[in-house]
């Protein structure tokens, strides 16, 4: 009779089936370089069982695991997994430190003045109820709401385009703030309160102008659309260009006599009336199977805010050559600047996307198994520091990625990644909406504005 092998040895026997083709001579050869990375960073911790468990976990998440979670990686260090899982899951250490680390090796290494900064969030699937922040919400890597986690991310894109995430905070849904008992249970701050996607991605970006060298801001419709954002990078005297959804109301405005058209347009009915003759034909980089083109134009608009004040924006419309896929974005920037550099400015956003991919799949950015609040910020901000650390190996040996080198397969459809002679989809592609997404119901108005914000200084009167 065959005898039932226990819950711990089957967990045993699958972290082991995990390690795969990881080699003893590889991680040797690695782990030199890793402690000599990780030292800085494990200064800053205050016992040595955390230093060396840093160390670990970083050797895990840039080794070749399929499985990049705890017990995995204990199984490979050989560390009791109940030591690791303390340390991500239940320690206390503080992350905040690490990553401002981070941002100062980021900044030495690529920052340039006229860096990027891109807002964007992304879903993990999570079964249960118990995971921080888990719940039915917008799930972009599943196209659809199902159970999840979201986190809030910024990226920065500086030397060369290179691209780092350099902050993260997790979304916790309103139903999650509410409940006292269900926070306790995750270790949820008292100080935490509700904030919307847009709200934290505000923060963040106010928080990282003193910490990061940018010029722009760069994020999809979900920040986009939100008028404080756009505000306040105009409060840190920061350019922007954000996607925002087909249906934002804007205003036409001669730039002549900065006088304006009484009529209200959504904005893809305004561009559908842009004769052909004022768009451009842009070239937005050079791609395997020759030129990457598409159509632009942009419109000098107002957008509204409360007490009917309005503030001058740019309106720039992108689309593929054969008219199928058309994105609009709204900008901030000095005057005379072209529309070559909106586009190509614009384009940059695509990168946090890569930098996804490359952190879920080379980092384990995702595989966190964890259910506290400092569990999963701990969890991110090692993935962040391996991220990194590869980023950084690359670069010194003149290597790119899949991300790097803008060949992932999700991009295939992404809007001027097509080669000029290359068809596409058959309608125009629209993005979720935000309460989909976990902004704030009713953020667009036929009448305009997506919630009041203080208005511009310089904002003009209909």
């Amino acid at each position: 009779m065959t005898r039932a092998r226990s819950p711990e040895r089957q967990r045993r026997e699958a972290a082991q089936a995990a390690i795969g083709e990881v080699k003893a001579s590889d991680l040797r050869q690695s782990i030199r370089r890793i402690r000599d990375y990780v030292r800085p960073y494990a200064e800053l911790l205050s016992r040595s069982e955390l230093r060396r468990h840093t160390t670990a976990m970083i050797a895990g998440l840039t080794s070749d695991l399929e499985r990049k979670s705890v017990e995995p990686i204990a199984v490979m260090q050989g560390i009791p997994r109940e030591r690791l899982q303390r340390f991500v899951g239940g320690s206390k250490w503080a992350w905040t430190p690490l990553l401002d680390r981070l941002r100062q090796e980021v900044t030495r290494e690529i920052g340039i003045p006229d860096g990027s900064l891109v807002l964007d969030g992304s879903a993990t699937p999570k079964k249960g109820v118990a995971t921080v922040g888990v719940a039915r919400q917008w799930c972009g890597r599943l196209g659809k709401q199902d159970n999840c986690v979201v986190g809030v991310y910024a990226a920065y894109v500086g030397r060369d385009d290179a691209a780092a995430l350099v902050d993260c905070e997790l979304f916790l849904p309103r139903d999650w703030v509410d409940d006292r008992k269900r926070r306790t249970a995750v270790n949820v701050p008292s100080a935490i309160e509700y904030r919307t996607q847009p709200a934290i991605a505000k923060a963040m970006l106010e928080a990282l102008a003193g910490k990061v060298p940018f010029t722009w801001v760069l994020g999809d419709d979900e920040f986009g659309r939100t008028q404080a954002i756009r505000d306040a990078v105009r409060a840190l005297n920061r350019n922007y260009i954000v996607d925002v959804p087909k249906n934002t109301v804007v205003r036409r405005r001669r730039s002549s006599d900065q006088a304006l058209c009484r009529r209200r347009w959504e904005v893809e009915d305004l561009v559908r009336e842009i004769p052909r003759g004022r768009w451009s034909t842009l070239a937005v980089r050079d791609g395997e199977k020759g030129p990457v083109t598409v159509r632009a134009v942009m419109i000098e608009v107002v957008t509204e805010r409360e007490r009917r004040k309005w503030v001058a924006e740019t309106l720039v419309a992108v689309e593929t050559l054969d008219g199928r896929e058309r994105s609009y974005c709204l900008a901030h920037a000095p005057a005379g600047t072209s529309l070559e550099e909106f586009v190509r400015r614009g384009k940059l956003r695509h990168r946090i996307e890569e930098v996804f991919e490359e952190a879920k799949g080379e980092v384990g950015l995702d595989h966190f198994e964890t259910r506290s609040w400092q569990g999963w910020h701990h969890h991110m901000t090692l993935s962040l520091m391996a991220h990194w650390f590869l980023l950084r190996e690359k670069r010194r040996l003149g290597k790119k990625s899949g991300g790097l080198d803008h060949q992932h397969g999700s991009e295939s459809g992404r809007l001027g990644d097509a080669p000029a002679d290359s068809g596409t989809g058959s309608e125009l592609r629209e993005l979720p909406t935000a309460t989909q997404r976990g902004g704030e119901t009713g953020a667009l108005s036929r009448t305009g504005a997506d919630g009041p914000t203080s208005a511009s200084p310089n904002g003009l009167d209909p």
